[in-house]
C-alpha cells in the first residue's frame, strides 16, 4: 500500500472483487487463499479468472481464517509459488486478525483483498477493515448492513491496483436500468 484509497462504484461487490482479482493479474495458474466460509461469489470470481480457489478453514469463535492453518497448509494445499493473493473476510463484522494476515502476505508476497461486505463500520485496533490491505471490497446489496438493493465499491489502497484498475474500468458495462 502506497498511496490514498481510491473508491471504485460497480453493479455488485462481486464485480468489484472480479475487477480487483484483474487489477491483480490473477490468471490461469493462480492460487488464490480464502476462507473456508464464505459466500458462493468468491470462489466464481476466483474460478472465472482461471485460477484457483484454495480454502484454509476456519475459527470456531469468529469464522474467520484460522490464521494457525495458514502457514500449516504451505505445500499441501498451497504453493508460495502459485499462491498470489489473500481473501480475507470479516466475517459478520467480525474483523479478521489483521496483523497476523499481514505479517503472513508479506512473508509470501501476497496481494490481501479484503472481504468487507458485512463489516461496514468494523475496526480492527481502532483502524476501519477495508484499509489494511491492498483493496477491500464491500456490498450494499439487500442483506448488508447499509443496503441500496443493489450495488458495491471497490477500495484500493495500492497505487499499483489503482493503476491496473483504472486501465481496466472501461471494459466494464454498466447494467441495462430497464
Amino acid at each position: 500500500m502506497n498511496s490514498s484509497p481510491k473508491t471504485y462504484t460497480f453493479f455488485k461487490a462481486r464485480v468489484a472483487l472480479h475487477a480487483i482479482l484483474r487489477a491483480a493479474g490473477i490468471g490461469s495458474g493462480d492460487q488464490v487463499l480464502l476462507p473456508g466460509y464464505t459466500c458462493v461469489v468468491v470462489p466464481n470470481a476466483i474460478n472465472y479468472l482461471g485460477a484457483e480457489p484454495v480454502y484454509i478453514d476456519i475459527e470456531k469463535t469468529t469464522y474467520n481464517m484460522d490464521c494457525d492453518l495458514l502457514e500449516a497448509g504451505i505445500g499441501s494445499t498451497w504453493t508460495p509459488e502459485k499462491a498470489k493473493a489473500i481473501i480475507v473476510q470479516h466475517t459478520y463484522g467480525i474483523p479478521c486478525d489483521m496483523d497476523r494476515i499481514l505479517v503472513f502476505a508479506k512473508k509470501h508476497n501476497l496481494f490481501v483483498i479484503e472481504d468487507s461486505c458485512h463489516a461496514l463500520g468494523s475496526t480492527w485496533r481502532g483502524k476501519q477493515v477495508g484499509s489494511f490491505g491492498d483493496a477491500a471490497f464491500f456490498s450494499s446489496q439487500w442483506s448488508k448492513p447499509i443496503t441500496t438493493g443493489l450495488g458495491g465499491w471497490a477500495q484500493i489502497n495500492s497505487s499499483e491496483l489503482q493503476n491496473n484498475l483504472d486501465a481496466i474500468l472501461r471494459e466494464y458495462k454498466r447494467p441495462k436500468l430497464s
